[in-house]
């Protein structure tokens, strides 16, 4: 520090590096006197000037902020429906931790203090989690918060063979549950699912030149949108795809496309949808989805959603022997660790049952 007379008053002066520029800059405070007393009262006043231009630089974040400017950046790169099913989870979680708490004073510890606080099961928390390391990741490699995601583990949950059965149905459970729904139009979509491996989306998506009898194709090249009940462009680049229509499914696609055409022309609305409500629009995604919940739960004991429709398809072609590339492709998965998992397990069953099979053979006794 340096003082310099102006005007019978005395400027004290301080030079310091700005963090950020890397410049020199200097701040002042005028003193009445120049005493030593005066001096140190002017050497406090100057460092608190310095600390109060670091920390206007390099205020902290905090998380509500931080979840702002991510989903904004989401927006650019995803789906709307995507983004906002993040904000759902994330708005649940980033309320549990605290919305204005400062991302530079959050820790690992925190976090997971808070979740446990809430008393909701592992499996909830796991998703919560999944969210926000996503965001605070993101945060950390774009200098807004501390490097907090890695610190972050699941909380234990079920083992990975009871994860991977709850992902489908078995054969018997699937005739069940089929044999049990009441609404004709829930049913026919159930068999869609299960057979196609389409997602739910895709599937009220479908107009009639989707449905290729000649070829036995169905093209799936778009989604109906729960969100914003809009038909959009599938999830991914390949969830566009040509699904092949074994004998069942084909005899179940040609009689829906006759019962659709009918019901257009006794209903007297103009509609090429395969599946639509009374007035010739798209059913609800929701309604369905509720549906099978609440069947499910009463006729198995356990509720499951449309992505179990899918699942079991994956599982029934595992079973026949389809090959893990070819389910792959016709579900529109480039690489899933789920469809994997499900794959593995099937046959890993199966050859179980094989051995249990040849295990009492007997060929050579007596002789």
């Amino acid at each position: 520090m340096w003082v310099e007379k102006r005007n019978g008053k005395y400027l004290a002066v301080e030079r310091y590096t700005d963090y950020l520029t890397g410049k020199q800059k200097r701040v002042s405070v005028m003193m009445e006197k120049d005493t030593a007393q005066s001096r140190n009262k002017a050497k406090q006043i100057l460092q608190a000037k310095i600390e109060a231009g670091r920390e206007e630089k390099h205020t902290s974040i905090t998380l509500k902020e931080l979840e702002t400017v991510y989903l904004n950046y989401q927006k650019k790169l995803y789906k709307e429906s995507t983004t906002h099913r993040n904000k759902i989870v994330l708005d649940v979680a980033i309320k549990t931790i605290g919305s204005d708490t400062l991302c530079d004073r959050l820790t690992a510890g925190i976090i997971i203090k808070a979740l446990l606080n809430t008393g909701k099961p592992n499996v909830t928390l796991n998703s919560y989690l999944t969210r926000l390391k996503a965001m605070l990741r993101w945060g950390y490699e774009n200098d807004l918060c501390p490097e907090i995601a890695s610190k972050l583990k699941a909380f234990p949950d079920k083992t990975e063979r009871q994860k991977v059965e709850d992902k489908y149905l078995e054969s018997g459970d699937l005739k069940k549950l089929l044999a049990g729904m009441k609404k004709k139009e829930w049913q026919n979509l159930s068999r869609v699912l299960v057979l196609s491996g389409l997602r739910v989306g895709e599937a009220i998506a479908l107009e009639y030149e989707d449905v290729d009898l000649k070829q036995r194709l169905i093209h799936v090249t778009k989604t109906f949108d729960r969100t914003t009940k809009t038909v959009t462009s599938p999830k991914t680049h390949d969830s566009i795809r040509d699904v092949y229509m074994q004998d069942e499914l084909y005899r179940l696609c040609r009689k829906l496309l006759t019962a659709a055409k009918r019901k257009a022309l006794e209903r007297g609305y103009q509609s090429n949808l395969l599946f639509c409500d009374d007035k010739g629009r798209h059913i609800s995604y929701d309604v369905y989805e509720k549906y099978l919940r609440e069947n499910s739960e009463r006729i198995l004991g356990r509720r499951i959603s449309s992505h179990t429709m899918r699942h079991t398809m994956v599982s029934l072609f595992a079973e026949s022997g389809v090959s893990i590339d070819i389910i792959s492709r016709r579900i529109g998965h480039h690489d899933s660790r789920l469809t994997r998992d499900i794959y593995y397990h099937i046959t890993e069953k199966q050859r179980k049952k094989d051995q249990e099979a040849i295990k009492k053979v007997s060929i050579l006794v007596g002789n």
